[in-house]
């Protein structure tokens, strides 16, 4: 935010808009690409921590937890799904984030 021009939020109310309008259309707007990669590194990071997840593991288990869990246990079809949607999400983002970026070099 410290890069955020802030005459654009008070171009918005001047234009009629309310805080709720400008929080929504023009503040969460410029930070979208860090919320975005905040929460992929936090994804990622969860993954990436693994062994150290492993031994501090308290009464609920996060989800790499549960998987192991279940892996060592023997594989279920759970498990094939989980890591098959994984799959599927991270190339529909991977996707997106191509096809968006090819659009502003054209």
């Amino acid at each position: 935010l410290k890069k955020f021009d802030h005459t654009l939020e008070e171009a918005a109310y001047n234009l009629g808009a309310n805080k709720a309008e400008v929080l929504w259309f023009i503040t969460l707007k410029y930070l979208r690409p860090s919320i975005i990669g905040g929460a992929a590194m936090a994804f990622l990071m969860s993954f990436e921590n693994f062994n150290t997840t492993i031994f501090l593991v308290g009464s609920q288990a996060t989800l790499p937890i549960n998987m192991y869990m279940q892996v060592r246990d023997g594989s279920t079809p759970v498990i094939n799904a989980i890591s098959f949607l994984l799959i599927l999400g991270t190339s529909i983002f991977a996707v997106i984030n191509l096809t968006k970026g090819n659009k502003k070099l054209l």
